[in-house]
């Protein structure tokens, strides 16, 4: 029997089956026109269409990727919370970490930097003061879009079929009426620059976040502060806005002088 024509172990199988489905994350993620649409995927990643199909369904299945409309496939929040867990070697990383350090110092309470991943918002920052009662979050969990601070600030700063979109990767068929629970609290906080959380992301935390804008003025993650209602008092909460939004200037500025 000619080599060629040898089937494949089990072991040799499985092995080609992954080799192939790392080739394809890898194609379409890092490629330099990415991102690719399944088509382009299969022929840079040289493997069947139907292959890629499947590979790339699973993919987006496992949150590795998520399909892009109109654009193709890109890195989805899997990927991400997978990366984050490097994101001190990432000079990116440094800038959104120096951010929540500094109105960490400035306020006195827990400062928090989160991107927007396909239809979700990753934290990829955090810093904790040094008298912080408990952390409902660290870097890498996926913030609710509708009862967050951030959440609500990112969805804010996006058109109406964007937030549809996020809102119905968090809550399924009950997105539109989600979007109309929140579409108060979206406008005020479109108009004023800032939203804001009064314990309904966790019961006795109040927050204050506003949204990292990219050149079109459209949300590309946030940053906010947060501490214990008891002693975040409104007041204080309110009186932390001024340096949170110049924050947020700064980091949005660069983003736009990088685009």
């Amino acid at each position: 029997m000619n080599a060629k024509t040898v089937p494949l172990s089990g072991t040799e199988s499985r092995t080609s089956y992954l080799a192939r489905l790392l080739d394809v994350l890898d194609v379409a993620v890092t490629h330099d026109h990415a991102p690719l649409q399944l088509g382009e995927i299969a022929t840079a990643a040289d493997v069947p269409p139907s292959t890629a199909s499947r590979l790339v369904s699973l993919l987006v299945e496992r949150g590795f990727l998520v399909q892009i409309s109109g654009s193709g496939y890109s890195a989805g929040p899997r990927l991400l919370h997978l990366a984050v867990r490097t994101l001190d070697q990432v000079h990116a990383a440094d800038r959104l970490k120096a951010s929540v350090e500094a109105l960490a110092e400035q306020t006195g309470e827990s400062a928090t930097a989160g991107l927007l991943v396909g239809d979700e918002i990753v934290l990829v920052a955090r810093k904790e003061p040094a008298h912080s009662l408990r952390a409902v979050a660290r870097v890498g969990d996926v913030l609710n879009p509708y009862t967050s601070a951030m959440g609500k600030a990112v969805l804010a700063m996006l058109p109406v079929q964007r937030q549809l979109e996020i809102l119905r990767t968090a809550v399924g068929d009950q997105a539109e009426q989600a979007l109309r629970e929140v579409e108060a609290e979206l406008a005020t906080a479109c108009a004023e620059g800032f939203a804001v959380d009064e314990e309904s992301y966790a019961i006795g935390l109040r927050c204050r976040a506003t949204a990292i804008l990219d050149r079109s003025g459209h949300a590309v993650g946030g940053i906010s502060i947060a501490g214990p209602a008891a002693r975040f008092t409104r007041e204080n909460a309110n009186a932390c806005v001024p340096a949170l939004l110049a924050e947020a200037r700064r980091l949005s500025l660069e983003i736009r002088s990088k685009s």
